[in-house]
């Protein structure tokens, strides 16, 4: 939102015959995190954590410690898991 925006929802609020409780509730509800914060959140700490697993495994393979999985062994996987 711009300033002008902020100011002018500032001016409304203001306007508004609020009692201390109306006050403490409209704050309340400012101040918690949106439930899709949260959501976003756990599905960036597990793209996180799988993209850092996937390149851990790719520098394995690289240094011979680990054989890759196949195109069609993958592939594979993800029509047994319903995936595709």
């Amino acid at each position: 939102m711009t300033t002008f925006a902020l100011n002018n929802l500032w001016t409304y609020i203001e306007g508004l015959s609020l009692k201390q409780k109306d006050r403490e509730w409209l704050a309340g509800k400012l101040l918690e995190p949106k439930a899709d914060d949260a959501k976003t959140a756990k599905q960036k700490a597990y793209v996180k954590e799988t993209l850092t697993r996937a390149l851990n495994e790719v520098k394995a393979a690289k240094r011979g410690e680990v054989k890759m999985m196949t195109e069609e062994e993958f592939l594979k996987g993800l029509k047994t898991e319903g995936v595709i």
